[in-house]
C-alpha cells in the first residue's frame, strides 16, 4: 500500500486533469512513499514544488499530499500498527460524522485487501461529500496472490456511475512493464458488449471519477446484463441458439483431441481480444494528456478516427 511512480504521476494527473480538491483529503489505510528520488525526478517538471527528506522512499504521504496543496489529511484503517488517524474495519459501515466529510479519497492498494466489497463502495462513496473526487490504484490482471480480489474496469464503471451519482468515471489500465503510456479503457455501456482486455498481461489499473450528489441507495448491475434485460422487458426474445455455433467448430471437435483443441482456442481467443482491445483503448500520456480531449474521450463524444488518431 503506497505511492510508487504510477501513484506520483496520478496524484499529478488528478489535480491537471481532474481538477482535485485535496484541502480534506483521507486514504484508505496509511500510504508509504514509494517511488525514488530518480523517478520524482523524471517526471517533476510538472510539480510546483522540490524534493526534500519528508517525501523520502519509506515515508508515509502526508508531506507529499500537503504538497499537492491537502491542509487536513487522514487515513482510515482496521489497525493502527501503521499510525492510522482513524481505526475502523472497512468492512463495516463508517459513523455517521464521517459521512459527507472530505473533498478528496484516495487509496493505492487497499481496496483489494478487504472482503466485504459492497460496503468497501458504499464507505468510500459516503465518504465524499457532492463535488468531490476519488482515485482508486489496484490490481487488474495477473496479480491472484496479492489481496483477496483482482477488479474489472466494469466494477468501477458500473459503481461510479450517473444513477450512482457519479460523472466524468475514467479507468486506466498500466502494463508495469511499460508504464510510461496509459490505457484509457472504454466502458462497455458505450461499447455496447464487454471490454476486450489481454489476459496473459500482468495489469494495473487507476479509477478517477466525481461525485456529484448523494443517492439514498446504490444500484450496481453488470452493463451488459442491464441492457440484455431492458431489452427482454420491453419485447425483445434474445437467447443463445447451438444452430449459431460456426461449422468450423463442430468440423474442429469432430476431429481433434478435446485437450488439443481447447489448446489452439485459447491461442486464437487471446488473438482476438489483443485485437479487440487494440482497437477500443485510447492510449495516453498522463504528463501532456488535454484535459478536454480526455473527456471528451471519456464522454464518448470522440470519433472512430480520432479515437484511432489517439491510439
Amino acid at each position: 500500500m503506497g505511492i510508487d511512480l504510477t501513484g506520483l504521476r496520478a496524484l499529478s494527473f488528478a489535480k491537471r486533469v481532474y481538477e482535485f480538491d485535496f484541502r480534506n483529503t483521507i486514504t484508505l489505510a496509511r500510504q508509504e512513499i514509494h517511488f525514488w528520488k530518480q523517478e520524482y525526478d523524471a517526471v517533476q517538471k510538472d510539480f510546483n514544488f522540490e524534493y526534500d527528506d519528508t517525501v523520502a522512499l519509506g515515508t508515509f504521504c502526508e508531506p507529499l499530499l500537503r504538497k499537492f496543496g491537502a491542509e487536513n489529511v487522514a487515513s482510515i484503517d482496521a489497525s493502527a500498527f501503521e499510525g492510522a488517524s482513524i481505526v475502523h474495519d472497512f468492512n463495516l459501515p463508517i459513523p455517521d460524522n464521517l459521512r459527507g466529510t472530505f473533498d478528496t479519497f484516495l487509496d493505492f492498494g487497499s481496496i483489494e485487501h478487504i472482503f466485504n466489497v459492497a460496503q468497501v463502495i458504499d464507505n468510500i462513496v459516503n465518504l465524499v461529500k457532492p463535488g468531490g473526487k476519488i482515485l482508486v490504484a489496484t490490481n487488474a490482471n495477473g496479480f491472484p496472490a496479492h489481496g483477496l480480489f483482482q477488479y474489472s474496469p466494469e466494477f468501477f464503471y458500473s459503481v461510479f456511475s450517473k444513477r450512482n451519482g457519479f460523472e466524468d468515471t475514467g479507468v486506466f489500465l498500466i502494463w508495469p512493464s511499460n508504464p510510461k503510456q496509459w490505457h484509457l479503457v472504454s466502458p462497455p455501456a458505450t461499447l455496447k458488449r464487454r471490454n476486450e482486455i489481454p489476459f496473459e498481461k500482468q495489469a494495473l489499473m487507476l479509477t478517477f471519477s466525481k461525485k456529484i450528489e448523494n443517492v439514498s441507495q446504490l444500484s450496481v448491475m453488470q452493463s451488459d446484463y442491464d441492457d440484455s434485460w431492458t431489452r427482454f422487458d420491453s419485447g425483445i426474445r434474445e437467447h443463445w441458439d447451438r444452430e449459431s455455433i460456426s461449422r468450423w467448430k463442430k468440423m474442429l471437435h469432430n476431429l481433434m483431441n478435446p485437450y488439443l483443441y481447447r489448446r489452439i482456442s485459447y491461442l486464437f481467443q487471446s488473438f482476438q481480444v489483443r485485437r479487440k482491445y487494440r482497437a477500443d483503448r485510447v492510449l495516453i500520456d498522463p504528463d501532456t494528456i488535454d484535459p478536454i480531449d480526455l473527456m471528451k474521450h471519456i464522454s464518448g463524444s470522440t470519433t472512430s478516427d480520432a479515437r484511432q488518431k489517439n491510439t
